[in-house]
């Protein structure tokens, strides 16, 4: 079974403690988190941080289940990039533990038998309190060739997929439904988004980022396309295999 969840932050506890997100998943399930994974954060000229993440890697390796997640705006996108890529569900991965895969940018997969789009980043409004190199990272925002490997994927995929996955979401999500405004050093990507969002059929979207667990129903083009804005919430994708086209 597939679950998914919102930003998790390097906070091992999440998965550890009473409670934890994933008390009920075994070896035949994968979580995917929306982005914020957060633990691969340290560098080697930080040998204390870095072990510790190493070691917090470790622990999570020993989960029975696997683990996926889409890069958010607080991650090491240098050190990210660095792991080695196989493949696995029908394209690349980065591999970071046996366990635990990173899903690129501009890529579908297909997991239990389910096609997921999936493309993280997000722009950092804390960037100017963060150093380059050290607590940030320009490769949070896409580049064009990721931008063009998903517009020729989702082409491939005739505009149809069952899922996307990303870390922030749409613009118009944003101002209509999360009532913040657009930042716009992230308007090429949230404007990718909104492209995606009305031309590509999915049965819903499920971004983190805005540290919210949200249902969102938004009707376009007379129909209701399904948004799932995730923290905490940890939610089984059968819920939305069981409902139709314009419900929820």
């Amino acid at each position: 079974m597939i679950y998914i969840t919102g930003d998790t932050h390097g906070d091992i506890n999440r998965f550890f403690d009473v409670g934890a997100l994933d008390t009920k998943l075994t070896e035949n399930d994968t979580l995917i988190i929306c982005g914020d994974f957060g633990f691969v954060w340290f560098d080697e000229s930080n040998l204390v941080g870095f072990n510790q993440d190493n070691d917090e890697l470790d622990r999570l390796s020993h989960k029975p289940y696997t683990i996926l997640f889409v890069d958010g705006n607080h991650e090491n996108h240098d050190r990210l990039s660095k792991f080695p890529e196989v493949e696995k569900y029908g394209s690349t991965v980065h591999k970071i533990r046996e366990n635990i895969y990173h899903l690129e940018r501009g890529r579908i997969y297909t997991i239990e038998g389910k096609t997921f789009f999936t493309f993280g980043g997000a722009y950092s409004i804390d960037k100017y309190m963060r150093q380059e190199g050290i607590s940030w990272w320009s490769g949070e925002i896409p580049n064009d060739e990721e931008y063009k490997r998903g517009i020729q994927a989702i082409k491939n995929a005739d505009y149809k997929v069952d899922y996307i996955i990303t870390h922030t979401c749409p613009s118009e999500i944003i101002k209509m439904y999360l009532h913040h405004i657009p930042d716009p050093h992230d308007g090429e990507l949230t404007g990718f988004f909104d492209y995606l969002m009305y031309d590509v059929d999915f049965k819903c979207w499920f971004f983190g980022h805005w540290h919210t667990d949200d249902y969102l129903k938004v009707p376009m083009r007379g129909r209701t396309k399904k948004f799932r804005a995730l923290l905490f919430d940890v939610v089984n994708i059968k819920e939305y295999e069981e409902v139709k086209n314009d419900e929820y």
